[in-house]
């Protein structure tokens, strides 16, 4: 699904010539790639969550705690300090909610595997998904402001947070 957003992003940019296409199409895909790979980690959450001890539940809570707080006083006040189309307010607030869910299954994930079998894997996964929701947010706070532009430091992120994940599914694969 990501994929399929990133090529319609660059339709958009490079065949339409919009400069920057959001909302549009391309958002569709991006929002509609987070829900298999949420299902997949509640799946993995749900199989693997007796391992899960009180102390690494609690330091995961703080890191989400951390997360939502961020989210709270730096990006949604810039976002929603300006006048929105209903477009545009749904688009801004499925962002942030879908980066804190994955953020928040990535990081309860990683605190069950760490220190296992199959905890490289888990470490760069989070490591990607992680890059992934701070390209995300950083994107969000770069729209709001009229200061983004395509081939900005946020796309860098974004790359990064894709071979990232690239890299732990590769690891995964491995792993076994």
């Amino acid at each position: 699904m990501w994929v399929v957003a990133e090529v319609t992003w660059a339709l958009y940019y490079f065949v339409v010539q919009v400069s920057l296409p959001y909302p549009s199409l391309a958002d569709v895909f991006y929002t509609g790639g987070y829900l298999p790979v949420m299902a997949g980690l509640v799946g993995y959450l749900n199989t693997f969550h007796v391992a899960l001890s009180m102390r690494r539940f609690g330091y995961t809570l703080l890191g989400i705690g951390a997360a939502v707080a961020l989210a709270l006083l730096f990006v949604l006040p810039v976002e929603f300090g300006q006048s929105l189309t209903p477009v545009n307010f749904l688009t801004d607030m499925i962002y942030p909610v879908f980066d804190l869910i994955l953020l928040s299954l990535a990081l309860l994930s990683l605190a069950i595997f760490v220190g296992g079998r199959i905890a490289n894997w888990w470490v760069l996964f989070g490591a990607g998904a992680t890059l992934y929701v701070i390209g995300d947010e950083f994107f969000l706070y770069l729209v709001a402001n009229g200061t983004y532009y395509n081939g900005s430091v946020d796309d860098l992120i974004f790359i990064l947070g894709y071979l990232t994940l690239a890299m732990a599914f590769y690891a995964h694969r491995k792993e076994f």
